[in-house]
């Protein structure tokens, strides 16, 4: 027995020896490789597979940059190596980064047309700007617009934050866009902006152009996609735009007035239809211009767009159905229904020096008791044409013209026409 636990113990020693031998003279562990991420970036460069694949291996830094700054993910993104990017923003690539010019794998994804790459950038995205500009001026509306995607180039559009001033590639977008017919896209962009578009190198808003120019299907579309209604005119406006005026009054008062709106063009120019839908779309007829205090109806009335007066007091009668006629030569008023003459009358006009107007006016207001703030004598039956400094009112009437400008009439008439005539009736003076 103790013989044979003196054998045991040899043998145990024995292996152990053998053991401890063949540590120290067996092959050393291999060492690991060091592999620097400037590596990552020059296989990427050259588009050397295996060696980006032994670096992602190896869990280099996806983010290391070449002399130009960008990073592997760029360099990929930017040499349409697709699937190469992937696997780096898959390895930890971080998206946003850009190289010294302001270049991101965003723009690069944009201008190639590669709308799933910019969907897996924007998923992993922790920083993103597309507002943000290269030191070139290129951004990523532009450099979409320019892969031609539109559904990148929407995507984009609906990323950008909100903003007052249109950009060079926002309004390129738009002109596409207005050229497309592309109703949503043409909302999606006007939404984004607070100040109106405008064509490129001008002041003056579309809405305006469009009414000026008589551009219907484009008035139509920016109105239907949300353009304000209350569009306001620049203090000073483009020379091309001003020769569409072809009112010298109008354009007396665009260019020396401030804050008119396209209300004020459009009834200013006579654009009943143009008006009419401005209005409809929830226009402000009564909002003023800050040097004259010019209102939409003042413009129309004293432009001598009495059917433009008649929508913005609301309504008013046609003249084949109801209307004054007033000659001057004959110091007579015609009191016209249905083309009929159903009533006439003498009158007295404005003596020399103080002659009445003549045109198309309409009866803007009326006053049972009015007083003159000029003469400071009472007007009884008191009717203003066209928002003017004159009207008709009973008064003195003699058999030759004896007022200051306005036409007196017999106070029997004077009532009839006050009673009968409603505010909005046409009256000509000849």
């Amino acid at each position: 027995m103790r013989a044979f636990k003196r054998r045991f113990v040899f043998a145990a020693g024995v292996l152990l020896l053998i053991v401890f031998w063949a540590i120290a003279v067996g092959p050393e562990p291999p060492a690991r490789i060091s592999i620097s991420p400037e590596e990552l970036v020059r296989a990427v460069t050259i588009q050397r597979d295996s060696l980006i694949d032994l670096c992602l291996i190896e869990h280099v830094d996806p983010n290391g940059r070449d002399a130009q700054g960008r990073t592997p993910l760029l360099i990929a993104a930017s040499q349409q190596d697709w699937k190469t990017a992937r696997r780096l923003v898959d390895a930890g690539a971080l998206v946003d980064l850009a190289d010294k010019n302001g270049f991101t794998p965003f723009m690069a994804a944009a201008m190639h047309g590669n709308l799933e790459m910019l969907q897996l950038l924007l998923a992993r995205s922790t920083n993103f700007h597309p507002e943000a500009t290269c030191t070139d001026g290129r951004d990523l509306l532009g450099l979409a617009l320019d892969g031609g995607n539109p559904e990148i180039i929407n995507t984009v559009i609906e990323c950008l934050p909100q903003a007052s001033k249109w950009t060079t590639s926002t309004r390129r977008a738009l002109s596409a866009t207005l050229l497309a017919q592309k109703k949503e896209q043409i909302r999606l962009l006007l939404s984004k902006h607070t100040a109106p578009p405008t064509p490129e190198g001008k002041k003056v808003p579309f809405l305006a152009y469009s009414i000026a120019g008589n551009n219907s299907s484009l008035f139509s579309t920016l109105l239907a996609c949300g353009a304000d209604p209350n569009t306001v005119l620049p203090s000073q406006c483009d020379k091309d735009f001003l020769a569409l005026l072809s009112s010298k009054s109008l354009r007396g008062y665009v260019e020396e007035d401030r804050n008119l709106t396209v209300v004020m063009l459009a009834a200013g120019l006579g654009q009943e239809d143009y008006l009419r839908v401005l209005l409809d779309a929830g226009a402000n007829r009564n909002r003023l211009t800050s040097r004259d205090k010019m209102s939409a109806l003042d413009i129309a009335a004293e432009t001598g767009h009495w059917r433009a007066a008649q929508i913005l007091l609301g309504g008013g009668p046609s003249p084949d159905r109801l209307r004054l006629e007033i000659s001057l030569g004959l110091q007579r008023v015609a009191l016209v229904k249905d083309g009929v003459q159903v009533y006439r009358t003498h009158c007295s006009t404005g003596r020399p020096g103080y002659s009445t107007k003549r045109g198309e006016f309409v009866i803007t207001n009326k006053e049972r008791y009015h007083r003159s703030t000029i003469y400071h004598v009472d007007m009884p039956y008191f009717m203003r044409l066209s928002c003017l400094d004159f009207g008709m009112h009973a008064g003195y009437v003699p058999n030759y013209p004896a007022s200051h400008g306005c036409i007196r009439l017999p106070e029997e008439a004077a009532r009839r026409f006050f009673s009968e005539l409603p505010v909005g009736t046409l009256v000509t003076v000849q």
